[in-house]
């Protein structure tokens, strides 16, 4: 079996489903005895993914044994169950005020989160924002280390309130440096991880030092940060390249950075067997001269890393079980001998389950359109919404995607054609073509927001320029009726139409094909010689699209047209 699980020093700690007792001294033998029960389950889960037991399920007796001890005041129980939120079935108010209880109880974990909670509100309240610098005040002075680095991030902006500018935290470098520095002698390799990129950008009051900046990001690597260790190795890998924005520091040296991986994957850092399951997953340089190609080695790697609850090897595993792995990507799909893992849809969620569990917003993300679709657990548009809400604030585009369209249509949540509306803009701000085009048609439309083809042709134009076809066919028929009602640009709309049928040529789908040709043709019947003449003129000048990303496999959850699942 591919997944076959590492035996692991047993441990007076225990880690699961991104609760770690090592944060927490003092927590009470019961609390404990679930956690590792929970662990022993997954573990399980890890070795047969898609067998017995079942992870939802193990996680849901958890969740109800946790309950049983937030009932007897167990602070520690009470931050699992506000921090497992969403998975537990929770609200952002209910998670809010379970954060708040164990908070109140002194446990300090509880009160840097709770303040990320009320962080979130931003300049619409300020009183909360007053109250999450208040308790990351208090968790800093206890020696939590994520609060540190939230308050030196407070201190590189500065927080003021009101129109007369009161300071509510100042603007100082020099006390973010301190509170980083800090972090750096206790081993925080996020807190140097902050150095380096502090040293490497140069801020007033802190020189930019390519050197040192380089020092810090090998430090953080050493202590276990996976991004100073992937940034690192990309170096390493690559060389560094010749700019003058900044010296040539690192030189490539493929063999260094492979010595580096494997010596932090035998310390026990998974994302280091992650990573190594990357590099052998797509080979490096040229037809892979550096390092060859291997996925089966590659995927051993990654069974590694989930092995140890790396969430983005919990994930890639999943995107593995979701549409199955051959082993020579230039060998048949259909050849027992070439398949590596084989397709399984319910694999495929308790992994994506795993990695949600230890907080990765794309696995959120995909969870949800298990849920919104119905594949392997039964349809829950409710649970859809706040499975995609959670990916949403975390800034997934694809989820804010599919949370507008729950909106739109009042599918597992009250329709709001406004909230829509927002959540379409704020994926359309990050370039996401089918936001873009959902965006346009409501502004077509008027619906949620001030009508204005004038605005919806804007939208259209952003996704076209990414190669969609769609809204390409979309602006060839604003055009067709007229942007201004009545009066129709033909030529206009046939240029779009024929950026939409080049790349339905491109692609062979010939029902693609077919509707473009017949959007053209009807078009042509509508115009003069002198409008085609012009319609040609326009289309040589329209902006070439930019190349559109490969095609993803389909995944068995599918997703909305134009949108693919969340992929690593």
């Amino acid at each position: 079996m591919l997944l076959t699980a590492i035996k692991l020093k047993l441990a007076a700690m225990v880690a699961v489903a991104g609760i770690d007792t090592a944060e927490m001294p003092g927590a009470s033998k019961e609390f404990v005895d679930v956690l590792t029960s929970l662990k022993a389950e997954q573990d399980k889960v890890q070795q047969n993914p898609g067998t017995d037991p079942d992870v939802n399920k193990a996680f849901n007796d958890a969740v109800a044994k946790v309950r049983e001890l937030v009932q007897k005041g167990d602070k520690d129980a009470t931050y699992a169950l506000a921090h497992w939120g969403v998975l537990s079935g929770a609200n952002i108010n209910e998670v809010a005020a379970l954060f708040r209880k164990a908070a109140d109880q002194g446990q300090v974990l509880a009160k840097a989160e709770l303040a990320q909670v009320l962080m979130q509100a931003g300049a619409q309240n300020p009183e909360a924002v007053k109250e999450a610098i208040k308790l990351i005040k208090e968790a800093e002075a206890a020696d939590n280390k994520v609060a540190r680095r939230m308050l030196a991030q407070l201190h590189l902006q500065g927080v003021t309130e009101g129109e007369k500018g009161v300071v509510v935290v100042e603007k100082s470098v020099a006390k973010a440096k301190e509170l980083l520095e800090r972090g750096n002698k206790v081993g925080d390799g996020e807190a140097t991880l902050g150095l380096a990129q502090l040293y490497s950008a140069g801020v007033e009051g802190v020189q930019q030092d390519h050197q040192k900046a380089l020092d810090y990001l090998m430090e953080a690597g050493k202590q276990g940060n996976a991004v100073a260790l992937s940034t690192y190795g990309a170096r390493l890998l690559n060389g560094d390249p010749d700019t003058n924005e900044s010296p040539k520091l690192v030189k490539k040296d493929v063999a260094a950075a492979l010595k580096m991986f494997n010596d932090a994957a035998e310390k026990g850092l998974a994302a280091a067997n992650r990573i190594l399951g990357q590099i052998y997953e797509n080979g490096v340089g040229p037809d892979g001269v550096d390092v060859k190609q291997d996925v089966t080695k590659a995927f051993d790697y990654y069974t590694k890393a989930a092995n140890g609850n790396d969430p983005q090897a919990l994930f890639r595993l999943g995107n593995a079980f979701e549409t199955g792995i051959i082993k020579d990507p230039k060998g048949k799909r259909d050849d027992k001998d070439n398949i590596l893992i084989q397709p399984n849809p319910k694999s495929a969620l308790d992994l994506y389950r795993l990695a949600a569990q230890n907080n990765l917003a794309e696995a959120f993300f995909n969870v949800g359109v298990y849920y919104e679709t119905g594949t392997v657990v039964d349809k829950d548009p409710a649970k859809a919404f706040t499975f995609h809400m959670k990916a949403s604030t975390a800034g997934i585009p694809q989820a804010m995607n599919r949370l507008a369209g729950l909106y739109a249509n009042g599918t597992g949540v009250t329709q709001d054609l406004v909230a829509a509306a927002g959540w379409y803009q704020r994926a359309a701000s990050l370039g996401f073509a089918p936001a873009q085009i959902a965006l346009g048609i409501l502004y077509e439309q008027g619906a949620g927001v001030p009508q204005s083809r004038t605005v919806a042709a804007g939208h259209y134009s952003d996704a076209a320029q990414q190669g969609n076809a769609l809204a390409m066919l979309r602006l060839a028929n604003l055009y067709a009726v007229g942007v201004n009602p009545g009066t129709p640009e033909f030529p206009r709309a046939w240029a779009y139409a024929k950026q939409a049928d080049d790349l339905a040529k491109a692609s062979g789908n010939k029902a693609d094909i077919d509707v473009t040709a017949n959007v053209i043709t009807q078009l042509e019947g509508k115009m003069a010689d002198a409008d085609k003449a012009e319609a040609r003129k326009i289309y040589d000048k329209l902006p070439k699209p930019q190349a559109a990303p490969a095609a993803a496999p389909t995944p068995a959850a599918a997703p909305a047209a134009g949108e693919s699942k969340k992929k690593k």
